[in-house]
């Protein structure tokens, strides 16, 4: 088992400020938002404060689509209908939303970047904000 080291605590509550900011201002631009672990499937943006220290850590935004649509997309490729209208639709759903996130995070303020882990390849990555 791989024993991942976190951040410190002040790192940790900066993150999670920064989180909280991020949230309240995509929900002052109209954008459903939820954060990571709540238990909830529903479509909105998705925050996400990855505790690690290390280069993946920090705050993420990534766009989830109904869940009827990203079900279909699921069921397509489990199906090996890799060529199925629906994976492409929902993928573009994603990446539009991916850059409206952005252009509403840097007008509020905050400095971001499309975020380069595999593991969130249609992710924001939110670095802070000018206050």
């Amino acid at each position: 088992m791989v024993d991942y080291a976190n951040v410190s605590d002040e790192v940790i509550a900066n993150r999670n400020f920064l989180a909280d900011k991020v949230h309240r201002e995509l929900e002052l631009a109209g954008i459903a938002t939820l954060r990571q672990g709540d238990g909830e499937e529903r479509a909105g943006a998705q925050i996400e404060v990855d505790l690690g220290d290390d280069s993946a850590g920090g705050v993420f935004v990534s766009w989830n689509p109904h869940p009827i649509l990203s079900q279909a997309a699921s069921d397509a490729v489990r199906k090996g209908q890799l060529q199925a209208p629906v994976i492409r639709h929902s993928g573009a759903v994603v990446s539009h939303m991916r850059d409206a996130i952005t252009g509403i995070l840097v007008s509020a303020g905050f400095r971001v970047d499309v975020a380069d882990d595999d593991m969130r390849p249609l992710a924001v990555r939110v670095w802070g904000d000018e206050t």
